[in-house]
């Protein structure tokens, strides 16, 4: 259950003015919104305290407001964009309400563990029921799945080892995109490259394998 804010104030630091909201909370944190930026700060600690607090992540609130000025961070959760809000926290974590990705954690390598857990958790529930589709389909068979956090690629198949990597960042993809990518990388047990006749075995189970390329794709 939200905190009840207590007292509202507005303070300057750095060129920026923040509205500082003094609740009964245990450590302070710093939001980026819509409309401005949020210093949540407990009752207790000093005035001294909380302008530190705002002047140690004055360059952490540029860097973020250039982003955002730019109009570049989005985003994705199976196909839906949305907007980023980053948000300084001890504690990482990613929330998806609203429209809003709230990003959460003490710096941009705390955020993005956290936004690749929270994808992890969306595609783990669901790859195995596209496993188990195309692997009867198809009749080829994997010996084991992986999920990794890879930049590289979002599928990835070990053809020796019959095994299958897929990167959890798969989950900012469309559903069919998903889909698309499994049944790829399974007809990859049979053929290794991108030649005419893989393509031609992936047609074969997925007629419009080429709309959901471009999806992926973002066209």
């Amino acid at each position: 259950m939200a905190r009840a804010t207590l007292k509202t104030y507005a303070v300057s630091l750095g060129g920026r003015n923040f509205t500082v909201l003094r609740k009964r909370v245990k450590n302070m944190t710093l939001r980026i919104k819509k409309d401005g930026l949020y210093v949540t700060a407990p009752v207790s600690v000093s005035e001294e305290r909380l302008y530190k607090f705002i002047e140690k992540n004055l360059a952490w609130v540029e860097k973020h407001l250039k982003r955002i000025e730019k109009n570049k961070e989005k985003i994705y959760l199976l196909g839906q964009a949305y907007d980023r809000v980053d948000e300084y926290s001890l504690k990482a974590s990613a929330e998806f309400f609203g429209g809003v990705c709230y990003l959460r954690g003490k710096d941009d390598k705390e955020r993005e563990k956290a936004l690749m857990a929270y994808y992890k958790k969306t595609i783990e529930p669901l790859l195995p029921p596209l496993f188990v589709k195309w692997q009867k389909e198809t009749g080829m068979y994997v010996r084991k799945v992986l999920i990794t956090s890879a930049k590289t690629y979002l599928g990835k198949c070990e053809i020796g080892e019959r095994r299958i990597r897929i990167s959890c960042r798969l989950a900012a993809k469309d559903q069919s995109v998903i889909d698309y990518v499994v049944l790829h990388e399974i007809c990859h047990l049979r053929y290794a490259g991108h030649q005419k006749n893989f393509y031609s075995l992936v047609q074969r189970y997925m007629p419009d394998y080429k709309t959901r390329v471009k999806i992926m794709r973002g066209r």
